[in-house]
């Protein structure tokens, strides 16, 4: 407001300042140089003028180029904000799922993709590889969901033909046999130990102990899986991190809901089918 008084003020000045020097150049007497009054009021005139008009122009012209730039950097800044691709968020979230279900069975456990993958592959419940790491026997696993959104996790080993110490031989004896068994974790998911362990395990076994006529097979508490033959116990193999004893009545749920009778005989878990 201030700014627009002094300008006001400033035009009055030259105003009178014009007219005042035209009077004179009017009324100048003849025996004077009119030449030289005239080029001295123009040169007032224009001078005046320019004082005023000078400052106005820096005042508007200044300010507005600072105002592109500082424009222009903001529209860069904001070109430069992080972007989050709701594909790798995806993935990540469905990554921590498939190491929360691992670790309930191996706690130390780690994995990684085997190749890149795309959320589309996921989102069309195709299977997904990776590769784990301190998981017992098993080095990789394929990873799926299904239309519910509900993780699949199959646990497999892949190697080659060369029998390893603790495998079987063509003729059914074990290279190898541990003296004494690894101690079960301390906590364990019965759920998940069994999805990833006990069932491929168990399934195995079930099938070929009934084909050969068996209808029961017994499991002691360091996880060792046996039959008894003419009244000796007979060891078939062994759960790894099979679940303590605290876990046995909800491991038994487990065994029912999966069509399998399971009782609590002594220091063993007797489990029977049909």
């Amino acid at each position: 407001m201030k700014t627009r008084k002094e300008e006001h003020r400033s035009i009055k000045m030259i105003k009178a300042a014009a007219l005042v020097l035209f009077l004179a150049l009017l009324f100048t007497p003849e025996q004077m140089n009119r030449s030289v009054i005239a080029g001295i009021a123009i040169t007032g005139i224009v001078g005046s003028f320019l004082f005023l008009l000078i400052p106005m122009m820096l005042h508007i012209s200044v300010p507005f180029s600072l105002k592109n730039t500082h424009t222009h950097k903001r529209k860069k800044q904001k070109k430069e904000a992080p972007f989050f691709d709701m594909e790798t968020l995806l993935i990540r979230q469905i990554s921590y799922q498939v190491t929360d279900k691992i670790r309930a069975a191996y706690p130390e456990a780690s994995w990684e993709y085997t190749r890149p993958i795309k959320a589309e592959s996921l989102l069309n419940c195709n299977l997904i590889r990776i590769r784990t790491f301190h998981t017992g026997d098993y080095n990789f696993a394929d990873v799926s969901l299904d239309q519910f959104g509900h993780l699949k996790l199959f646990m497999m080993t892949i190697t080659d033909f060369t029998p390893l110490p603790g495998q079987k031989n063509p003729d059914g004896a074990k290279t190898d046999h541990p003296e004494n068994p690894a101690e079960p974790p301390i906590h364990v998911d019965p759920e998940s130990w069994y999805s990833l362990i006990g069932k491929p395990l168990l399934t195995e076994l079930i099938g070929d102990l009934q084909a050969r006529g068996h209808q029961k097979l017994f499991i002691n508490e360091a996880g060792e899986i046996f039959i008894y033959a003419n009244n000796t116990p007979e060891i078939k193999d062994t759960f790894q991190h099979f679940p303590p004893r605290d876990y046995w009545v909800a491991l038994m749920d487990i065994f029912t809901r999966d069509e399998l009778k399971a009782v609590e005989t002594n220091d063993t878990l007797e489990v029977s089918w049909a």
